[in-house]
């Protein structure tokens, strides 16, 4: 057991054996569980809002579930293990709100193949998880020359009709976000980071990595809103990119294309 939740921790670090309040690991562990759950559905559900997707029975349960957390309101192991439960309820709903704001937004997706590498020109890097950042991006860029890659989490962006209609939306760059700080430097145009799974920058490319609204690192360049036209006149300043295939892969198997062919 290991519980910091409160400022009554045991010696200001963290209760061990049993909490100062009463509390015993199993309540613990049930808590700290909830309070992840509550995290990653509050990410969709920020996700969903821009969106236009709501609910008032998410935004009622993640209030409950934090203070069911708070130094004694609840020792009980059953409703909190009941708490944890209607988490997992509640995360399906939230990613039904993020799945009805994408396809009302921007189609359908559909299997599609994508180029992953470089192509020759200027180009923008955009990564984390936020599709609508992404196609402000893409209509700031039309016909000015510069090419748009995914990274990351992003990669499902081109299964989308609206969004991958943009002919400079060139590809997809690099592996997962762990792997950014060795594979950013070599990417010469500017990044932008729109949600989580952006690490802190080295000197290598601080100077060209972005963030937008509650998302930012030490070294970069927040962004309050989604005015790119700070990005785009430095992707047009960088030394080009090179053409550099590495391969093509297919995505874009969304649950209606495989309950489509369910029977077949």
């Amino acid at each position: 057991m290991f519980c910091n939740q409160c400022e009554q921790t045991q010696n200001g670090t963290g209760c061990t054996d049993v909490g100062v309040c009463g509390k015993d690991e199993d309540v613990q562990s049930l808590q700290e569980i909830l309070l992840y759950g509550v995290k990653g559905m509050a990410s969709y559900a920020h996700h969903a809002r821009r969106l236009g997707k709501t609910d008032e029975k998410v935004s009622a349960f993640i209030e409950e579930a934090l203070f069911s957390t708070v130094t004694n309101v609840n020792f009980d192991m059953a409703s909190l293990l009941e708490m944890v439960l209607e988490c997992g309820r509640q995360n399906i709903r939230v990613m039904e709100l993020l799945n009805e704001g994408h396809t009302e937004k921007f189609g359908t997706p559909e299997p599609t193949t994508v180029y992953e590498g470089t192509k020759a020109g200027p180009g923008i890097l955009v990564t984390g998880h936020d599709l609508l950042d992404l196609s402000d991006l893409l209509e700031q860029t039309a016909g000015q020359g510069i090419n748009v890659y995914t990274h990351g989490e992003m990669l499902p962006a081109h299964s989308y009709p609206e969004l991958k209609k943009h002919p400079h939306l060139a590809g997809h760059y690099g592996g997962p976000w762990q792997n950014q700080t060795w594979e950013f430097p070599l990417f010469t145009g500017p990044i932008l980071g729109t949600t989580n799974c952006v690490l802190i920058p080295p000197d290598s490319y601080a100077d060209r990595l972005f963030t937008n609204r509650v998302t930012a690192v030490p070294g970069g360049t927040r962004l309050e809103d989604n005015d790119f036209s700070t990005i785009i006149k430095m992707a047009k300043e960088c030394p080009p990119l090179k053409d550099n295939k590495v391969r093509e892969s297919t995505i874009g198997f969304h649950y209606s294309v495989v309950l489509g062919v369910a029977d077949k």
